[in-house]
């Protein structure tokens, strides 16, 4: 009879229990607000974004049908036959908006204007050095800077735009801090690389739960709306905020094969124009600006795909109509409970701090190395101290006047940007770190460099955080080439075709956000 009972009444004994839930949850959460509203602020913003989204996914599923069929799609229908009129008016009437803003920001701020040119400068580039510069379709292009213009904006411009981002930039930091816990215990006070693996571990079981997949779905989904691009490359470019330079990739594994050659440059720009969450959790560690950080990574994603499109369009014409995949899928993991994700997440944690240490042991020995014989030559024309980063210093100089730093900063901010490319990110950021911190012994910049420097304006700061921002150098192509080589063994020709010439897009996409935060 217990058992019959609970058979027929499942469906209610679910839902009172269900509500119970739910009301408890209430019952604490007023009461934390009544007893602590400061503390209890981050809790009340999350469970504010989940009622909405709930209410969202009610009303879509109930009424979505409905409200496509019987409003979207006639103002489609009576939109459709004009907009290729209108879209010129919308255009300009957007050129204007941002002319008129721009117009009222430098006459308050003269420097910005060296920004803008810089902008404009890059742009100007990307198209000279376009493989098809007669074949550019300019939607996703503009598209994807005017998404870059509006995260900027919001970001840096306005007060609730750059309190959100620095209220997430606090709560990340305090986040990752979390892992101080478990290093502690194994290795004392080493507090980087261990960051990393809590972060891949806290990454993984986001995927084993969904939700990383449902957040890289919808921007997919709003990248591929705006930009008219194709499904994997939309899903690609929406990974690259939270995934590393091959996971990007692995997320549109089944289509590597299929794609056509300006796709695949998009997938590999794209890895390059950003960082991977963990390796941003490990920078955030040694004092960069997590906010910064933060939204370096998701401008970049609009930014990646609208140069991608510039410096490589698309010129299978397939891809422009009915034949263009649109598909969204993303692969599921394989892990069977949380406690295997978790291991599995800390495992490839462990891996990714040992490529990162190996990295660093090597490229620090190879500039040490380099700077040690580039001294010996310079001191027989009678030119002392001549490192690499001093030539760094002077032949990025232009590129870093332009992102709109103080001139008193250009060349520290040309060397952080040359180590960058030329050898990797963390190599940079480390650098930058000791300056911010002011941990330079005598005003010098660390890791080879003799020049006084000193500690860098706080504009500049932020100029380099969004230039370092990415995975754009010489080592990380050997490492997309090999990782999607593997994904797509018939394909190794094209990728190496097109695998120097997107880093270096990735590069200006760094740039790029450089000149918006300036």
């Amino acid at each position: 009879a217990y058992k019959t009972f609970l058979f027929t009444h499942k469906r209610t004994i679910k839902r009172v229990f269900v509500a119970l839930l739910i009301l408890l949850y209430v019952a604490f959460l007023i009461s934390a607000l009544v007893l602590n509203f400061c503390q209890s602020f981050a809790l009340l913003v999350m469970t504010l974004v989940v009622l909405v989204y709930l209410m969202y996914a009610h009303a879509r599923d109930r009424w979505g049908p409905k409200i496509a069929e019987n409003y979207l799609k006639p103002c489609v229908r009576t939109v459709k036959p004009s907009w290729r009129y209108m879209k010129w008016l919308v255009l300009l009437g957007a050129l204007l908006c941002i002319g008129l803003f721009l117009g009222l920001e430098t006459a308050k701020y003269p420097d910005q204007l060296v920004s803008i040119g810089g902008y404009v400068t890059i742009l100007l580039i990307c198209f000279l050095c376009s493989k098809h510069p007669g074949q550019v379709r300019w939607r996703p292009v503009l598209w994807g800077l005017a998404l870059q213009f509006c995260l900027g904006l919001f970001v840096l411009r306005t007060s609730v735009g750059f309190e959100t981002f620095n209220f997430l930039g606090e709560k990340f930091e305090g986040f990752i801090k979390f892992a101080d816990e478990g290093s502690a215990f194994v290795f004392g006070d080493l507090p980087v690389m261990p960051t990393v693996v809590f972060f891949a571990t806290v990454t993984s079981l986001l995927y084993h739960l969904g939700w990383m997949q449902f957040v890289i779905h919808k921007l997919a989904w709003l990248m591929q709306l705006t930009l008219g691009i194709s499904g994997p490359e939309a899903v690609s470019a929406a990974g690259s905020i939270f995934l590393g330079l091959t996971d990007c990739a692995m997320l549109v594994r089944p289509f590597l094969p299929v794609m056509t050659n300006s796709e695949l440059f998009t997938v590999m720009t794209s890895g390059f124009a950003s960082i991977a969450g963990s390796v941003l959790a490990a920078f955030t560690s040694m004092g960069i600006s997590a906010s910064f950080l933060l939204t370096a990574n998701v401008m970049a994603a609009p930014t990646s795909l609208a140069l991608s499109k510039l410096v490589y369009p698309e010129t299978d014409t397939r891809r422009h109509g009915n034949q263009k995949d649109d598909r969204l899928d993303i692969e599921i993991p394989k892990d069977r409970n949380l406690l295997e994700a978790a291991s599995a997440g800390a495992s490839m944690g462990v891996s990714i701090v040992a490529h990162i240490v190996g990295n660093l042991i090597a490229f620090l020995s190879l500039l040490a190395f380099i700077n040690t014989v580039l001294t010996w030559l310079g001191g027989m024309v009678n030119i002392q101290d001549l490192t690499f980063q001093t030539i760094c210093s002077y032949v990025f100089m232009p590129l870093a006047f332009l992102a709109g730093v103080p001139w008193e900063d250009c060349r520290v901010v040309a060397e952080l940007f040359g180590t960058k490319t030329f050898l990797n990110e963390f190599v940079a950021y480390v650098d930058m770190s000791n300056i911010v911190k002011g941990q330079v012994p005598g005003k010098t910049l660390k890791v080879g460099s003799d020049h006084a420097f000193g500690n860098m304006h706080p504009r500049s700061v932020a100029i380099a955080t969004f230039a370092l921002c990415g995975f754009a150098n010489f080592g990380s192509v050997g490492i997309q080439l090999g990782g999607m080589g593997i994904m797509a063994p018939g394909r190794r020709g094209d990728l190496a075709d097109v695998a120097l010439r997107s880093m270096l897009t990735g590069a200006m996409v760094g740039l790029l956000n450089a000149c918006m935060a300036g």
